[in-house]
């Protein structure tokens, strides 16, 4: 037991430092974490029903899980985060990235790009969904709403949801996710 909790302890102390809440040892870990959080806060708000959450080989999608009517899902996962405080962050920087108006939608605009420009493997699928996600410590979940709030992405060819999950927030007792709008 004491070697199980030494290994637990050193691998927390060895992972990203900044904006670290998401972080997993391997990137299919994170992908399935991130995943399972996404689909229980987007069951709970909106009733979906999604279920059997999946890892997809290959990917993309990174995950597929089923509607509550039996429709196949696609599920990309991308992160929300200042790829510089990571960096200034390890070097031992004690960094934090402020985030001004527009930053964010500047952000989820780009990484939505990139996840439509895909080709998917593994369809026909109902519908593709983006998770995107965020621990951004100076990103709060009522700037983000703000600022989302207004702003519209797209239009996709592949993309037919897109959502902001955001790490645990004690005062809701939940990963609070957002509702990005798109141009059909």
């Amino acid at each position: 037991m004491r070697d199980e909790l030494t290994r637990a302890v050193e691998l927390l102390n060895s992972g990203r430092q900044y904006a670290p809440f998401f972080e997993w040892p391997a990137k299919e870990g994170k992908e399935l974490g991130v995943a399972e959080e996404f689909i229980a806060s987007l069951n709970a708000e909106s009733g979906l029903g999604l279920s059997n959450l999946q890892l997809q080989r290959p990917d993309p999608p990174d995950l597929t899980c089923l509607s509550a009517r039996g429709d196949r899902v696609a599920i990309e996962i991308a992160e929300v985060v200042c790829e510089e405080a990571v960096r200034r962050t390890a070097k031992g920087e004690e960094v934090l990235r402020v985030w001004r108006p527009g930053d964010l939608s500047s952000s989820v605009a780009a990484l939505l790009r990139r996840k439509d420009e895909k080709t998917f493997h593994g369809g026909p699928f109902a519908q593709t969904f983006v998770c995107l996600f965020t621990d951004e410590p100076m990103l709060t979940l009522e700037a983000a709403r703000a600022e989302l709030h207004t702003a519209r992405f797209g239009p996709f060819n592949e993309i037919t949801g897109a959502f902001l999950l955001f790490s645990y927030q004690p005062s809701t007792k939940s990963f609070p996710v957002i509702k990005l709008v798109h141009h059909a």
